[in-house]
């Protein structure tokens, strides 16, 4: 039933007079996702460019149409007015949730989004993946980037002109807790500038409605929050006629100044890379074709494809027993439309019997995609990976 054909509840046919009682069984689903409201409109900027934002504080209308569930809602309301003489228990009215959708906070330094985890981005446990929590993390960098340098737009314009495009070269992944189904997540990124070979981007996760105050990046005593992960990646410039890499234009880097966030990486100061070893030939192997559907903008496979076909070749045997809790990816050429794609992974040895590694309950996979029909083993290697296992409980 829509605006345009609503009826009262006397010539109403009889299948329509419970709908206040489908309502009623739907409030106990819907009511958990009510949240409270964020930081005043004066507090935050808005990401808005052509799109405006959903928020209820920052937009007085949307692009998206409420009036068939106003209408649902209104019919219901009639229904159970008609039925008050009954004595029956006021009706319970269908309410859609909202959310803060996209904002800049620390003086427009850092990129905030929510997202509500959908039902093809769970697994059979209606559990997240790790491959949807990096869909989730490229999302919002992707946002972020329109956000600063225009709609449909990647890269600054001086990027542009020279065929200049941001690609990923390493990422580190880490999940605390992975969301589940209708589970809101905010998601917070950041970058800096590290000359003009590379830049750095951050990401910190949280549960929408137990996360930080706008003006942090983290939880602290006094401001307890659940944390959903974090994330930290290295971003070079490369060229898409030349299809290599190649140096950040110098205005490029003079302009992050305004732009970046300095001294705040996710991962703590200490933070260092460990080299990755090549899979053993143990290896655990499955083959892919690259399909049109993995290909992204820039040509080429996108991340998020690689981090599944990488633990496609994880063992069944491990899925039952063990919980995925890390991967760290090194990105080292590219794969395009057509080619096969084959996925190795087997466990991580350690040549020194006292590697602390060894005994802190973690299990290590050591992963690489490689072309088939490549003589050159170099040539060949397109993803090198590492991911740390836990047992479940």
């Amino acid at each position: 039933c829509t605006a345009h054909d609503r009826r009262t509840s006397t010539d109403r046919p009889p299948r329509f007079t419970r709908l206040v009682s489908m309502t009623s069984a739907l409030a106990p689903a819907t009511a958990h996702l009510a949240l409270r409201p964020r930081a005043t409109a004066t507090a935050r900027t808005a990401i808005r460019g052509n799109q405006p934002s959903t928020s209820p504080l920052l937009a007085s209308s949307s692009r998206v149409s409420l009036a068939p569930l106003r209408a649902i809602a209104a019919d219901a309301k009639e229904a159970g007015e008609a039925e008050a003489d009954d004595d029956e228990p006021p009706a319970e009215f269908l309410e859609v949730p909202e959310w803060h959708s996209r904002c800049l906070v620390r003086d427009g330094r850092v990129f905030s989004e929510t997202f509500p985890v959908r039902f093809d981005e769970v697994g059979p446990d209606k559990t997240a993946t790790m491959r949807s929590c990096a869909a989730l993390i490229q999302e919002c960098a992707c946002n972020h980037a329109q956000g600063i340098w225009g709609r449909a737009q990647s890269m600054p314009a001086d990027m542009l002109k020279d065929n200049l495009v941001w690609v990923c070269s390493r990422l580190h992944l880490q999940i605390d807790s992975y969301p589940k189904w209708g589970d809101q997540v905010q998601v917070n990124t950041w970058f800096e500038a590290q000359g003009r070979l590379a830049a750095r981007r951050d990401w910190s996760l949280y549960y929408e409605d137990s996360r930080p105050v706008d003006t942090q990046l983290e939880c602290d005593i006094e401001q307890p929050c659940e944390s959903v992960g974090r994330a930290t990646s290295v971003w070079v410039a490369f060229n898409l006629q030349k299809r290599r890499m190649a140096r950040i234009p110098q205005n490029v880097v003079d302009l992050f100044q305004n732009q970046q966030l300095c001294d705040e990486p996710v991962m703590g100061a200490d933070y260092q890379v460990t080299k990755i070893p090549e899979t053993g030939s143990d290896a655990h192997v499955a083959a892919f074709q690259v399909r049109r559907r993995d290909v992204d903008m820039n040509g080429h496979v996108n991340n998020v494809v690689y981090t599944e076909w990488l633990l496609e070749g994880v063992p069944e045997s491990a899925w039952a027993e063990l919980e995925l809790k890390e991967i760290e990816i090194e990105f080292r050429a590219e794969a395009t439309f057509g080619e096969t794609v084959e996925t190795r992974c087997s466990n991580e040895t350690y040549t020194e019997t006292d590697d602390p590694r060894a005994t802190d309950g973690k299990i290590r996979m050591v992963h690489q995609l490689m072309k088939q029909g490549e003589e050159n083993p170099k040539a060949a290697e397109v993803v090198r990976a590492r991911t740390y296992w836990v047992p479940k409980k």
